[in-house]
């Protein structure tokens, strides 16, 4: 429900269900409101919220977060 409340850009319907799932720990909903913490679309930006719930994805499995936490690692050891 909340991929299809961001989809159709009702983001307050967005933001309640993906929590919901979240805080259930579903994976999908884990990632896609990390993702949007990150990016500040149907919630306030918030980096340290987002990697939280792509981080809690990641542990579970998820193949899309592991390669967001992945691609983070690379970009820190690259970093100047």
């Amino acid at each position: 429900m909340g991929q299809l409340c961001l989809a159709a850009r009702r983001f307050e319907g967005a933001r309640y269900w993906l929590e919901l799932a979240a805080r259930q720990d579903y994976p999908n909903a884990m990632q896609t409101l990390g993702r949007c913490y990150l990016a500040g679309d149907c919630v306030p930006k918030d980096e340290n919220l987002g990697l939280m719930w792509i981080a809690k994805a990641a542990a579970t499995g998820h193949a899309i977060a592991q390669a967001q936490m992945q691609a983070l690692r690379v970009r820190a050891i690259c970093a100047p």
